[in-house]
């Protein structure tokens, strides 16, 4: 709280003596106590009365010299009393910062601690997402193997599921290869096997009107003169390879 400032002036005469007796100045004040000291000792026989003056002006004269070193070191005394309460104040201010400044710095340790803490957590948060990536490239690296995998797989399955339906594109010592020409030698071969059969049919059929009547000759209509026979069963031993 602020004091209110107080104006101090110069010593004046009028502090020191009013110039009578039961003036309020500070000699006449301190006089009229060392007077009635003096009467005291006087009435009570301790002060002789040929030794009476002499300490009377003994008295005076300290008591004037007390006076002036009272009002000469009053306002020093108050100056001093002021400057010691605003050094204390200063000290208690000072003391006070000092206290904030070390509850700051126990308020900044405390963050660091918790920022140490956080950039621990963080790193190992990171070591972790590390990880996760490292097995997420590992895993997205077996997919694609099985990808590509697959897709060779379904590349192979369409090729062998064209083969089974064209005729081209697939090599004759392949497995679908091999079946096609199987399969493909089976099928002349029933042509082959009903060409015949249809033949021998037809051949009966001239053995029996060649029986029954003498008439009926082999020639070029029915296909069964000699040169007709001749080319059919040389076709046959080209086919099996004879």
């Amino acid at each position: 709280m602020p004091t209110t400032p107080v104006t101090i002036g110069p010593v004046t005469l009028a502090q020191l003596t009013e110039a009578k007796v039961d003036g309020a100045g500070v000699f006449d004040t301190l006089m009229r106590a060392s007077a009635a000291h003096c009467q005291q000792e006087f009435e009570r026989n301790r002060i002789k009365g040929q030794d009476y003056a002499q300490v009377y002006l003994t008295a005076m004269q300290y008591t004037l010299q007390t006076a002036t070193q009272f009002l000469l070191g009053k306002d020093k005394a108050y100056l001093e009393a002021q400057l010691i309460e605003a050094q204390v104040k200063i000290a208690e201010q000072q003391l006070l910062q000092e206290q904030q400044k070390v509850e700051l710095i126990a308020a900044q340790v405390l963050k660091t601690k918790q920022e140490t803490t956080n950039l621990v957590q963080e790193l190992e948060n990171l070591k972790a997402q590390e990880c996760l990536l490292k097995a997420q490239y590992d895993l997205t690296m077996v997919q694609k193997l099985q990808t590509t995998a697959q897709t060779s797989l379904v590349q192979q399955k369409i090729a062998t599921e064209k083969a089974q339906t064209v005729e081209t594109g697939v090599d004759d010592n392949s497995v679908i290869g091999r079946q096609k020409l199987l399969y493909k030698a089976q099928t002349d071969g029933f042509r082959r096997d009903a060409e015949q059969k249809a033949a021998k049919a037809l051949v009966d059929t001239w053995n029996v009107r060649r029986t029954t009547d003498n008439g009926t000759v082999a020639d070029a209509t029915n296909m069964l003169n000699d040169a007709t026979i001749g080319r059919v069963v040389k076709k046959m031993l080209t086919g099996i390879d004879a």
